[in-house]
């Protein structure tokens, strides 16, 4: 496939096409209609909260419904590349809330109250079995947990942070961005990587502009501005990195919908449309189905993965130099070269017959990267000198 995007498809996407006992916003949840289990103490109430957090989050997989008056309804299946802000947050309930015993019915009307209960969310762990529930409208909070249901009334800490529904609302907004940009692939029967970044490029922006409008990330508009590949690897697995260009449209640059997209020093200044700039780096590699995708993105030093038996400099000059003749970009122009510059004098002596198996025209653009290294930094010990009679015949070539 050329590129899979949430628009059109999110509901599939999302959900896994599942629909199993999915709920519509007006069913009630089959719990509160069977009756609720005898009304525990507040600190009974938190520990046994903290408990079903703690099952339903614990390897950090699990499914997280979405339901909102003026929405589709969303399964987000929550993993350990989406799940940024989950693990350990039961250890707020305790300090963070205030819990006082409710009851099923009091749960259920603010269930079934469409107008204000706002955005509401159920994680259920993966037997099934363990759920939490709650508004972000309301304080009432259901979950369930050893076969057994319970209720509250949950209300923030004055100036300690979010309701519990906000807190899952950030699990979700987490699992949409993660979604958006690595969700879109590419055929992987390209080969120009180039072609490949753009088109990823283009997907990403149209996730951003599908994601649903209660997200307080999603922007007014977000558009892809460019892409190009600055580091490939040619070798087995096959992987390149792109930077990534997108403009965005917010309402306030300081702001919610802005927050996420700034960096340490903001969103910098708009240009004549208003818009902000945002770029970021991106590591693509193919997935299962041999298709490519982003594998992940970084706002600085990325670099392609090297199938090396050691990390780094620890890497046998052999497998370096192989690698130098698979790269192409920053691996091949300063990484690698600085890894075989890492080693000693006794290793180095291995360098002319490795260079002895390689063209001319191969072994003149190795040894001038590596000039062109020494030149440029005084991280090592070797100088243009020294190295050059460590080369024998090869040590001319410094100056390619």
């Amino acid at each position: 496939m050329r590129r899979f995007l949430l628009c059109g498809v999110l509901m599939i996407l999302l959900a896994g096409c599942g629909t199993a006992g999915e709920q519509t916003p007006e069913e009630v949840p089959e719990e509160v209609l069977e009756g609720e289990t005898e009304a525990l103490s507040g600190e009974e109430l938190v520990s046994s909260a903290m408990e079903a957090y703690a099952a339903i989050t614990k390897d950090l997989t699990f499914t997280l419904d979405v339901t909102a008056e003026d929405a589709e309804p969303l399964t987000l299946s929550i993993t350990p590349e989406s799940a940024w802000n989950v693990a350990g947050q039961e250890n707020l309930f305790s300090y963070s809330y205030q819990w006082e015993p409710s009851s099923a019915s009091t749960f259920g009307v603010q269930w079934t109250d469409m107008e204000n209960r706002g955005l509401c969310f159920t994680m259920t762990a993966p037997d099934g079995e363990t759920t939490l529930r709650c508004c972000t409208g309301g304080d009432a909070v259901m979950w369930n947990v050893d076969g057994e249901a319970h209720y509250a009334q949950v209300t923030a800490v004055e100036d300690v942070g979010p309701g519990l529904g906000d807190l899952l609302r950030g699990i979700a907004e987490d699992a949409l961005r993660e979604m958006a940009f690595s969700a879109p692939t590419v055929d992987g029967a390209e080969t120009d990587y180039e072609a490949i970044a753009r088109q990823l490029n283009e997907a990403m922006a149209e996730n951003v502009r599908s994601v649903p409008d209660w997200v307080t990330w999603k922007p007014l508009d977000f558009q892809a501005s460019g892409a190009s590949v600055f580091d490939a690897y040619y070798g087995e697995p096959e992987n390149f990195c792109a930077g990534l260009g997108f403009r965005l449209l917010v309402d306030d640059p300081e702001g919610a919908m802005a927050n996420s997209w700034q960096a340490g020093s903001g969103l910098g200044e708009p240009d004549a449309d208003g818009y902000y700039g945002y770029g970021r780096e991106a590591a693509i590699r193919k997935n299962a189905d041999g298709d490519w995708f982003c594998d992940g993105l970084a706002t600085g030093g990325s670099s392609v993965d090297l199938p090396l038996s050691a990390s780094g400099e620890e890497a046998p000059l052999p497998e370096l130099v192989d690698a130098f003749f698979l790269t192409e970009g920053f691996s091949h122009d300063w990484l690698v070269p600085c890894y075989i510059l890492e080693h000693p004098a006794e290793d180095m002596a291995v360098l002319p017959a490795l260079l002895d198996q390689r063209t001319e025209e191969e072994a003149r653009a190795l040894c001038g990267v590596l000039g062109d290294c020494l030149r440029t930094a005084d991280y090592w010990d070797w100088t243009p000198e020294t190295l050059a009679a460590a080369l024998g015949s090869y040590g001319a070539y410094l100056n390619a």
